[in-house]
């Protein structure tokens, strides 16, 4: 049956609009917003919901739209070449390759998928019940040809399939991490900064942003209750560890708000163990983000860390892992201290730096914005102690991750201050 000429024709630019509609498909759906489009389906949305369906198997969705695009490709070529062969004899090959490549090119990718870069979400959310249909269409076609596809693979030693979740995970973790860096060149360094402290809080452990013990305030169990008051009345903190026989052994954590709820009739029988709460007590090796969720699930604000033998190594409070995010939060005595000249971090140039050796490596990466990795040390002191492998002495220079260290003080065999060059 022989068809007419214009019917063929006809039916070449309906192929092409076709081609055009799956190939801007293929990219409004994989350039659309997942985080909008997970909003839109959480308020109702019906066609974000139905977005959410086809993506929950996105190696079948891509695998459909290419199946049907390539198909009206293939058809709306073949079409033309018996078209120009009829019309032209031997020369219709090369006419119909150069014109389909051509209008398929322009009229079937250009075109549309730089309209459908132009408003992804839009597009995504009007064609996404369409290719709902269409994937469950083509369903059977589409799982044999990935069966095909992937056993090839599988010849080859290549099994995407077997990615593991950690993988899966750290790139997503990437990805938004560059998403972060992306958004908004106005938006303040201080912004992306705690956008990527949040993300960073399942690195870090309690042990590297602890307040050590030897810089810990903490009172005997026998402290009696007039030295109590003048202590206290020196004292920035509302909650104290006491100790009992020896600083290293914490018994109890007082509240000093407890002062203000009893009444103190014979100072002399005044006993500060019964005004205590019991001490909680965590590993080092405690992650931040498990940390954080454990203040909030407790409702306390303040814990003792430990190693692995039990040996009292700090404390960590809820404030220390809110500045991890937001930065240092000063209060009226923290204030007073940075007045009198006591900065951890001072500028003297536009490269060089001095800095206190018990400052985080990571608030030290923050400040000089460069990238130390934190897993070996985690202040400047037991990083420059780590990588030289030796107890420097005061006026050597030592140099790694392309900075200069030179030690300028030091106490016993801790080192205080490190003047830092970049």
């Amino acid at each position: 049956m022989e068809i007419p000429l214009h019917i063929l024709i006809g039916s070449i630019f309906g192929l092409i609009i076709l081609s055009a509609f799956f190939s801007g498909s293929e990219t409004s759906l994989t350039s659309a917003s997942k985080p909008r489009m997970h909003n839109l389906a959480r308020t109702g949305k019906k066609n974000a919901k139905i977005f959410e369906e086809l993506f929950k198997n996105k190696e079948m969705l891509i695998c459909t739209i290419l199946f049907a695009n390539n198909l009206v490709n293939i058809l709306a070529s073949a079409i033309a070449t018996k078209i120009l062969i009829e019309l032209t004899n031997n020369e219709g090959i090369l006419y119909a390759t150069i014109i389909m490549t051509l209008m398929i090119l322009i009229f079937g990718e250009l075109i549309p998928k730089t309209l459908a870069l132009s408003k992804a979400d839009q597009f995504a959310l009007k064609i996404a019940p369409f290719m709902k249909v269409l994937v469950y269409i083509l369903y059977p076609l589409t799982v044999t040809l990935n069966f095909v596809a992937t056993s090839i693979l599988k010849i080859f030693g290549v099994n995407y399939l077997n990615f593991k979740k950690e993988e899966v995970s750290e790139k997503r973790e990437e990805e938004l991490r560059g998403a972060i860096d992306l958004h908004g060149e106005d938006s303040s360094k201080d912004e992306k900064n705690m956008l990527k402290s949040i993300l960073d809080l399942d690195d870090i452990t309690v042990g590297s942003i602890m307040i050590p013990r030897k810089d810990i305030f903490s009172l005997s169990s026998n402290i009696k209750y007039n030295e109590l008051i003048t202590k206290l009345n020196n004292s920035p903190h509302s909650r104290i560890p006491i100790w009992e026989k020896n600083p290293e052994n914490i018994i109890g954590i007082f509240h000093i708000r407890k002062l203000i709820e009893i009444k103190v009739d014979e100072p002399k029988t005044f006993n500060i163990k019964s005004l205590c709460q019991k001490p909680w007590f965590i590993p080092e090796s405690t992650r931040l983000d498990n940390q954080l969720l454990e203040f909030k699930r407790r409702k306390e604000h303040f814990s003792i860390v430990v190693d692995e033998y039990g040996e009292f190594l700090g404390i960590v409070t809820l404030e220390d892992i809110i500045e991890e995010i937001v930065g240092e939060i000063d209060d009226e005595h923290d204030v007073l201290k940075i007045s009198k000249g006591s900065e951890d971090i001072k500028s003297i140039s536009g490269k060089t730096y001095l800095v206190k050796g018990n400052v985080t490596i990571r608030e030290l990466n923050k400040e000089l914005n460069i990238n130390i990795p934190v897993s070996n040390a985690s202040t400047v002191a037991g990083l420059v102690l780590y990588e030289s492998r030796t107890i420097p002495k005061k006026g050597q220079v030592f140099s790694f991750f392309d900075l200069k260290f030179e030690i300028l003080s030091k106490k016993n065999n801790q080192i205080t201050l490190v003047k830092i060059i970049k």
